[in-house]
């Protein structure tokens, strides 16, 4: 018996030892870090600025307003701090005399480069250009200024022939924030 009680004499030792001994492998730990999200107002509000005008227009003369012109239409649109938006323009293809008969038109195109918008200045030297058939992505201003502007300009196309008056279409400008 002398020896079992050696044997469990050096196996409480051992038992003893473990367990006041540090562990073998590398000490663990924990952190935390907080989860934070900023819920923005998907909304937006557009005020129109400015019609798109092209003034006197002569007969047979293809008359243009580029979209940095005084002249241009011009929308400002306001919202949360550095939202995106998708930038869309319903166009009119003709515009109406609202003096003459019924039905007396004038065709308006819009190129390529007719349309152009920038976040938080109003001024549209250095915005960027855009098609304003196909639409853009843009980005409201940041928080001292959450806006964004557009301008328009287009190109008017009268006929030799065309009856004098008053010619006016709408153009709807249509700002979904995502």
């Amino acid at each position: 018996m002398s020896r079992r009680r050696g044997r469990l004499g050096l196996l409480s030792a051992l038992a003893v030892a473990l367990a006041a001994a540090p562990p073998a492998w590398g000490q663990g730990g924990s952190g935390s870090l907080v989860a934070d999200a900023t819920v923005v107002n998907a909304t937006a509000v557009v005020t129109p600025l400015r019609n798109l005008v092209f003034g006197t227009v002569p007969r047979g003369v293809a008359t243009t307003v580029a979209p940095t012109a005084a002249a241009a239409g011009q929308w400002q649109v306001s919202g949360s701090a550095n939202a995106f938006v998708l930038i869309t323009l319903t166009l009119p293809s003709q515009l109406t005399n609202v003096q003459a008969a019924p039905g007396v038109t004038m065709p308006i195109t819009f190129g390529a480069t007719s349309a152009r918008w920038r976040r938080a200045n109003n001024n549209p030297a250095g915005a960027t250009a855009f098609n304003p058939n196909a639409g853009t992505i843009g980005r409201l201003g940041p928080p001292a200024n959450p806006t964004l502007y557009v301008w328009l300009g287009g190109t008017v196309t009268p006929s030799a022939t065309q009856l004098p008056g008053i010619y006016t279409g709408n153009a709807i400008l249509t700002i979904v924030v995502f």
